[in-house]
């Protein structure tokens, strides 16, 4: 699927069907990883977040839920959001609102209407990106990229870790998920290109999926025990 070309009805619907997987698969993330380790920035009354992609911010839910259960300290956090779907970044405020008034937390939120065609246009993030993030997240979107070979034969991920690593914070985390099939264009698996990409930055992987297939099940309003299968790579700065 290529969601950045959807329209408002596709977005709707989406918000039945997919939206509860991205919710889903960050709350799991980011819930085991808080479980094991006490990064710093659960210490932190405001966090910032940087979501390359984020959609109807099924994700940013997700991770948020599990921040202001892991940290009773948090009052505010800052979401900015980077979509080249229009529709998708307007329903996506509501729903931070509604998440914001069920857990009883300031969201304030900035839509990014950028859209990437190459990676030339990576440049842009310089100039719209002005600050440094806590975290930093990319739910299935890099695919994209790779599918519509938007960065010609450039590895995707290694162009987008690339350009977005030096905007996290020294104390920061990223997490980058995707989908875990078999990509005709470049004849290889998603996850072994996501593994190539990182492997050369200045990064330390500290949390990651076994193998590079796992399934997260969620029971949501239009099925019951739906399944979705990704991979993913928790990254920090190398020390």
């Amino acid at each position: 699927m290529t969601v950045i070309d959807w329209d408002k009805s596709d977005m709707l619907n989406y918000l039945g069907t997919y939206f509860p997987r991205s919710y889903a698969e960050s709350y799991c993330i980011f819930g085991d990883y808080f479980i094991k380790n006490r990064p710093q920035l659960l210490e932190k009354d405001t966090i910032s977040i940087f979501d390359f992609g984020c959609g109807t911010g099924g994700e940013i839910g997700g991770l948020i839920t599990q921040l202001k259960q892991y940290n009773l300290r948090l009052k505010e956090v800052k979401v900015y959001g980077m979509d080249g779907n229009h529709h998708a970044l307007r329903l996506c405020e509501p729903v931070l609102q509604n998440i914001a008034t069920h857990i009883g937390i300031n969201i304030l939120f900035k839509p990014i209407p950028v859209t990437i065609d190459d990676f030339y246009d990576l440049s842009i993030l310089d100039s719209v990106l002005n600050d440094k993030y806590d975290i930093i997240i990319t739910f299935k979107a890099i695919c994209e990229f790779v599918s519509k070979e938007r960065f010609e034969k450039d590895n995707a991920y290694y162009q987008i870790v690339k350009t977005l690593l030096p905007k996290l914070k020294q104390d920061g985390l990223m997490l980058i998920v995707d989908i875990t099939s078999y990509n005709d264009v470049t004849n290889e698996w998603l996850p072994k290109m996501l593994d190539a990409g990182i492997m050369s930055q200045p990064c330390m992987i500290v949390h990651l999926n076994e193998g590079y297939n796992k399934p997260i099940f969620v029971t949501h309003s239009h099925q019951n025990n739906d399944v979705s299968k990704v991979a993913w790579r928790m990254i920090i700065h190398k020390n």
